[in-house]
C-alpha cells in the first residue's frame, strides 16, 4: 500500500469519520480508522456498529491496499503535521507515515477483520433541503430524554406522510418538541426513530444551502448520502410514545411574546433561580405586560417585558432552563403561549402557520412561590 493524500483533505476526513469512533469498545479494531486506497480515491471510515460515517478524498495511489489505523493515535498525530501532503507506505502489520521532516511508523490492523455495518437497501426514500433538516434537528433535539427509563425517548421521532410531508418530534415527560415541513419525493408513509446521537451528527455534517439530500431507510437503518461522505445508523426498536392524546385542545390565555427579549429576561432569572434546586422561575401574565420572577437564598429579582394577552390574566411557574433552551433555538421573532392555568402545559406556537409546536410542563406554585 503506498499513497499520498493532501494534509488538509485528511484532516477533514479523520474530523468527519472519527465522530463515529468508539472510545472503549469490546472490539477494538473499532477504536480504529479503517482505510482502503484505490484508484484515485483515500476511502475511510469509522464505525460502532450502530453509526457509521464514511468518507473518501483523492489520493495519489502508486499500490493499492487497506488496513485499520490506531485512531485517536493517528488523529491526534494527522493534526499536528504541517507540510502541504503526507505519504502512506506500508504492509498488514506496519505503515510509514511521512509528512515533510516528519517519519512516523504505525502499527494497524488487518483491514479484513473489521466488522461491516449492514448494507442500506433503498426500502423507503425522501429528500429535504440541508438547511431546512438541519433546523428541524437543532429545534427538536434539545428535547431528546437523557434517562434511560424509556429508551426510545433518547431519539427523535420521524413522521413521513405520502403527501410530501415530515414531522420530527422529541419528548423527554417534561417537555414536547414537535417541528413540520414540507419534503419532495417522499415514497409513503413511514415512521422511524432515530438515535439522537446520530440525529447530532447528522446536523453536524450538514453543509447548509438549499441542496437536497436522500434520506433511505431499509426496516432497520438509515443511510444519508452527502456527496463524498456518508452516515448510517441503525434505527431504534419499538414504538414511539403516543403523544397526540396529550396536546391540550383549548386554552384560556393567549400571549404574543417577543422570544429574544423573553429569552433574556429569563436568562436574567435565572442567576437566581439555579441557586435554587427546582430552578424555579415565575411568570405572572398581565394585559401588556409579563412579570419573571425568581427567588433563592442569595437573593430575588423581578423583570418585566411588554406582551399582548388575549384571555384571562394567570401566574404560572417553569423550570428555567426548559424555556432558555427552547427560545435559544427559535427564528421567529415573536410566538404565542397558550395556557389554561398554573398546572396545565405551556403551548408554543408560531404567529402564522404550523411549522412547530412546543409543550413545556409547568411546575407547581405553592402559596404563589
Amino acid at each position: 500500500m503506498r499513497f499520498t493524500v493532501n494534509t488538509k483533505e485528511l484532516n477533514e476526513a479523520v474530523s468527519i469519520v472519527t465522530k463515529a469512533m468508539p472510545s472503549h469498545s469490546s472490539l477494538p479494531i473499532l477504536e480504529g480508522i479503517y482505510i482502503y486506497a484505490s484508484a484515485s480515491n483515500l476511502f475511510m471510515k469509522c464505525s460502532d456498529l450502530s453509526l457509521q460515517i464514511e468518507t473518501e478524498i483523492p489520493a495519489l495511489v502508486e499500490e493499492e491496499g487497506s488496513a485499520v489505523l490506531p485512531g485517536r493515535l493517528f488523529a491526534e498525530l494527522a493534526r499536528r503535521l504541517t507540510a502541504d501532503s503526507v505519504e502512506f507506505d506500508g504492509d498488514k502489520n506496519t505503515i510509514k507515515v511521512r509528512s515533510g521532516m516528519v517519519k512516523t511508523s504505525l502499527q494497524v490492523n488487518p483491514s479484513d477483520e473489521y466488522p461491516e455495518m449492514r448494507r442500506v437497501d433503498d426500502e423507503f426514500s425522501a429528500e429535504i433541503g440541508q438547511n431546512t433538516l438541519r433546523s428541524m434537528i437543532k429545534q427538536t433535539i434539545f428535547a431528546v430524554s437523557l434517562e434511560d427509563t424509556k429508551p426510545i425517548l433518547n431519539g427523535v421521532c420521524l413522521e413521513f406522510n405520502e403527501n410530501n410531508t415530515l414531522r420530527m418530534v422529541a419528548l423527554d415527560g417534561f417537555r414536547l418538541a414537535i417541528r413540520n415541513e414540507k419534503i419532495k419525493n417522499c415514497t409513503g408513509s413511514k415512521k422511524v426513530v432515530i438515535p439522537s446521537r446520530a440525529m447530532q451528527e447528522i446536523s453536524n455534517i450538514l453543509t447548509g444551502g438549499d441542496e437536497a439530500i436522500k434520506l433511505v431507510f431499509s426496516n432497520t437503518h438509515i443511510k444519508i448520502d452527502f456527496g463524498y461522505t456518508k452516515l448510517i445508523s441503525r434505527l431504534m426498536d419499538g414504538e414511539y410514545v403516543s403523544y397526540a392524546g396529550i396536546l391540550p385542545k383549548n386554552h384560556t390565555s393567549h400571549a404574543i411574546v417577543n422570544c429574544r427579549e423573553l429569552q433574556s429576561s429569563t436568562e436574567r432569572a435565572s442567576l437566581l433561580s439555579r441557586e435554587a434546586k427546582s430552578n424555579l422561575i415565575k411568570f405572572s401574565f398581565a394585559e401588556d405586560m409579563l412579570s419573571i420572577s425568581a427567588n433563592s437564598e442569595k437573593g430575588s429579582i423581578n423583570d418585566q417585558i411588554p406582551i399582548k394577552l388575549l384571555g384571562k390574566p394567570l401566574e404560572i411557574a417553569f423550570n428555567a432552563r426548559y424555556i432558555i433552551e427552547l427560545m435559544r433555538v427559535l427564528e421567529d421573532e415573536s410566538v404565542y403561549m397558550r395556557m389554561n392555568n398554573s398546572v396545565t402545559p405551556c403551548v408554543i406556537e408560531p404567529l402564522e402557520g404550523d411549522s412547530f409546536y412546543y409543550m413545556v410542563l409547568p411546575v407547581r406554585l405553592f402559596n404563589g412561590v
